[in-house]
């Protein structure tokens, strides 16, 4: 799957729910497609995050450790970021790589959707729960395609080879 044009590979954001999947379907995309990618936690956690909390953590590394029991202020940090002057999380992201993994902020998407040739969800709903009390504003209903992660990592890469190989 590539740009319509040719011209480039495609910009492609990967969602879903926390722990489905969405690092292990990427570096799958990145791969098929011989791009770079980046989670956006780690991204946020050197750029968004840790700028805030580094009289809590000794660096950003334990604060991306620590971000899954703190997802709501992931979720302002980032949204906050987003609102300072300069690039945005999804443009600094894209300028250095093809893949953005991860965005949970409906601002964002409205914001950037433009940006991207195709939006990927990555469902694991049959074999682990939804975030209960979310701060993921996303849905499979803003993705173009859905991969299905509920069986194996063969079937999950028989589907990225189908899509993007």
């Amino acid at each position: 799957m590539g740009c319509s044009d040719g011209s480039r590979p495609p910009k492609i954001l990967v969602i879903g729910h926390g722990r489905h999947g969405k690092d292990t379907a990427g570096a799958l995309i990145a791969e098929a497609t011989g791009q770079r990618w980046v989670s956006s936690s780690e991204f946020c956690a050197q750029k968004a995050v840790f700028p805030l909390v580094s009289d809590i953590y000794p660096d950003w590394r334990a604060c991306f450790e620590d971000r899954g029991n703190h997802r709501d202020l992931w979720f302002h940090a980032i949204a906050a970021y987003n609102c300072r002057p300069g690039p945005t999380l999804t443009e600094q992201i894209l300028a250095e790589h093809g893949l953005y993994i991860g965005m949970r902020g409906r601002a964002e998407f409205e914001a950037t959707r433009h940006l991207f040739d195709v939006v990927v969800w990555v469902d694991a709903s049959e074999r682990l729960p939804a975030e209960a009390g979310s701060s993921m504003e996303l849905t499979a209903e803003d993705a173009d395609l859905v991969l299905d992660n509920n069986r194996d990592l063969a079937h999950l890469r028989r589907q990225v080879a189908d899509l993007f190989g």
